[in-house]
């Protein structure tokens, strides 16, 4: 059966050093919300510290930096990861994408930006880096994307705009290297740092109840 027999290749593949350090990357942003979450006074008192004071005039900003850093590492694993399980050296296997992977990518993307974009505009940068746990003032806002239903729709636009990424460096040799767990694990750390927000992010006038 080879549907059978990709999914015990794929899931095998966890345990290989190369699997568990793209892992280990994708875990780097995820870490970092979840230190500042709980310990923003002391991640407030490192960055006027050196060397983090030198990335930025307030803690949201460095924040910032430190997001983008963790979140290009991450991009960088899943790439060499890819290429590492690719039967053609990357970047010369993009023109043997499928279209169909290419549609699938810019629509994921589509979506994905489109959260991520509308995020900004409703809370600004203040709001997506946890200003109000860092000493910003921080607006409650129902208009668009929350409005849509979303509880988190920078996290749902993250990972939208992840698969698309991934969309592009599926092949038979990687998914049967570990894509599929992969994904798991990237939707998993989605999910709990979507669960360790929703504790502590209602509106004002809910906390005074």
């Amino acid at each position: 059966d080879c549907t059978g027999a990709l999914g015990h290749s794929a899931f095998q593949s966890v345990l290989t050093p190369g699997w568990l350090l793209t892992a280990v990357a994708v875990s780097g942003s995820h870490l970092l919300y979840a230190l500042v979450w709980y310990w923003p006074q002391d991640f407030g008192a490192a960055c006027k510290q050196f060397p983090l004071r030198l990335l930025g005039a307030h803690a949201v900003s460095i924040f910032s930096v430190l997001v983008a850093a963790a979140k290009l590492l991450q991009q960088v694993a899943a790439i060499v990861w890819a290429w590492a399980h690719s039967p053609h050296a990357w970047p010369f296997a993009i023109p043997s994408v499928p279209m169909a992977h290419w549609f699938l990518a810019g629509v994921l993307l589509f979506a994905g930006q489109l959260l991520n974009l509308s995020i900004y505009k409703a809370i600004g940068k203040d709001g997506v880096y946890y200003g109000f746990k860092l000493g910003r003032p921080v607006p409650w806002s129902t208009s668009f994307p929350f409005s849509a239903g979303f509880r988190h729709p920078q996290y749902v636009g993250g990972m939208l705009s992840q698969l698309g990424v991934l969309a592009i460096l599926a092949s038979p040799s990687t998914m049967g290297s570990g894509m599929l767990p992969l994904v798991g694990w990237w939707l998993l750390l989605y999910s709990l740092t979507s669960i360790m927000e929703a504790s502590d992010d209602h509106p004002p006038e809910a906390k005074a109840r």
